[in-house]
């Protein structure tokens, strides 16, 4: 199959072996029309390179994009929205385990959305105790 720039090439080729005089009217859109493909032809064979391009890099982007997805999908994330702009954030469950205090600041506003101080710690009753210090029983 014939490029662009071939076909327009030809057509130029065959106007000239037609002894179209360039000085007619007739002779004047011809050779208009056959420049204007020409510098069609030319664009498109730039954007085709330009599409192989683009094609070429958004697949290094798509393969850098399965390996992060490889790597994220063995850890666990805890999902913490910022009460302030709404953003919903990711963190590691992993830096949860240290005795370090964590404080979580959102990206979007700068607010501070979670701190690991210990404020958030509780204990929970059992179920028994719980139940007793709501009904106590009464002491004979």
């Amino acid at each position: 199959m014939q490029s662009i720039i071939e076909k327009v090439s030809y057509l130029q080729g065959l106007s000239e072996g037609l002894t179209i005089n360039e000085g007619s009217p007739q002779g004047k859109i011809i050779s208009g029309m056959l420049a204007v493909l020409n510098e069609i032809a030319d664009e498109i064979c730039a954007l085709q390179s330009q599409l192989a391009q683009m094609h070429s890099y958004i697949e290094c982007v798509d393969d850098d994009l399965l390996d992060l997805e490889e790597i994220l999908a063995g850890e666990e994330y805890l999902e913490v929205e910022c009460g302030h702009c709404g953003q919903q954030l990711h963190v590691e469950t992993d830096r949860f385990e240290d005795e370090d205090i964590i404080e979580i600041i959102c990206p979007s506003c700068n607010e501070t959305v979670f701190i690991n101080d210990g404020a958030f710690d509780y204990q929970p009753l059992p179920v028994d105790e719980e139940m007793e210090m709501k009904n106590p029983r009464p002491r004979l």
